[in-house]
């Protein structure tokens, strides 16, 4: 059986917005928006990186879980 459009649709609004997040945090750390010194910089990159890893994974274990839920029924 297939995963219900629904379903896909916001685990892919998920992963999205957290792969977008992670980009602009980046575009803002390499140019230097925020005038950060070093170690600010590698802070929010890593917790950047981890939050949007972290969003990556909810998107996709909401996926499986909820998108089969019928057959589970």
């Amino acid at each position: 059986m297939a995963m219900r459009p629904e379903v896909r649709r916001r685990g892919l609004v998920v992963i999205v917005f957290a792969i977008v997040q992670w980009l602009f945090m980046r575009y803002i750390l390499a140019n230097g928006l925020f005038n950060l010194d070093t170690s600010d910089r590698i802070l929010y990159f890593c917790v950047s990186s981890l939050g949007g890893a972290f969003a990556i994974f909810v998107g996709l274990i909401y996926m499986v879980l909820v998108g089969n839920a019928e057959k589970a029924e």
